[in-house]
C-alpha cells in the first residue's frame, strides 16, 4: 500500500487556526491590560501634578493657609473666586488663598478628580496635613469605607488616589 499525501489536511488546518487563535487572544488581553496601565498613570501624574501645584501656592501664600484649609475642606466646594487675583491686581492674603483653591478645584473637576486637604494620619507629635486627589469612585478622605482614598494612613487596596504629605 501506498500513501501519498498530496496537502494538509483538514484537522490539522483546525488545530493550527486554534493555535492562532489563543496567540492573538493573549495579545489582545496583554493590549487592553496596556492600556489600561496607561491610563492609571497618567491619572496619577496628573493628580501629583495637581497636588503640587496646591502645595505651591501654599507655601507662597502661608499667612492665609487657614483660608486654603477652609475652602479645600468644605463640603461645598466653591469653582469661582469673588476677586480675580491676577494681571497686577491687588488682592489680600485670604482673597488670593480664594482665587488659588477655586482654580486648583475647578482644574480638578475638569479632569474628574476631587481633591482635600485633611489631617494626616501619622504617628507622632507633629501635627501635618496631606493634600489627596483622588479619581473614580474614591473619595479624598481617610477612613473604613471601601471608597475611601486611606484607611488608617494606609491606601485602601482599590483606591484611586494620590496623597502628598504638605510640610
Amino acid at each position: 500500500m501506498q500513501h501519498n499525501q498530496k496537502g494538509v489536511g483538514m484537522m490539522e488546518i483546525l488545530v493550527a487556526l486554534l493555535v492562532l487563535a489563543i496567540a492573538v487572544l493573549g495579545f489582545t488581553a496583554l493590549q487592553l491590560r496596556a492600556i489600561s496601565s496607561t491610563d492609571e498613570a497618567l491619572q496619577k501624574v496628573n493628580a501629583m501634578s495637581l497636588a503640587r501645584d496646591l502645595a505651591e501656592r501654599i507655601r507662597a501664600n502661608r499667612s492665609a493657609y487657614s483660608t486654603y484649609l477652609a475652602n479645600l475642606n468644605a463640603s461645598t466646594q466653591t469653582t469661582s473666586a469673588s476677586k480675580a487675583c491676577l494681571n497686577g491686581t491687588t488682592c489680600t492674603a485670604a482673597e488670593m488663598a480664594n482665587y488659588d483653591t477655586a482654580q486648583v478645584i475647578s482644574s480638578a473637576n475638569d479632569q474628574g478628580m476631587k481633591i482635600a486637604m485633611p489631617s494626616c494620619q501619622v504617628s507622632g507629635t507633629i501635627a501635618r496635613q496631606c493634600i489627596y486627589v483622588s479619581w473614580n469612585k474614591t473619595q479624598p478622605q481617610d477612613g473604613t469605607a471601601d471608597t475611601n482614598c486611606t484607611n488608617g494612613g494606609s491606601y485602601q487596596p482599590t483606591a484611586s488616589c494620590v496623597v502628598m504629605e504638605l510640610y
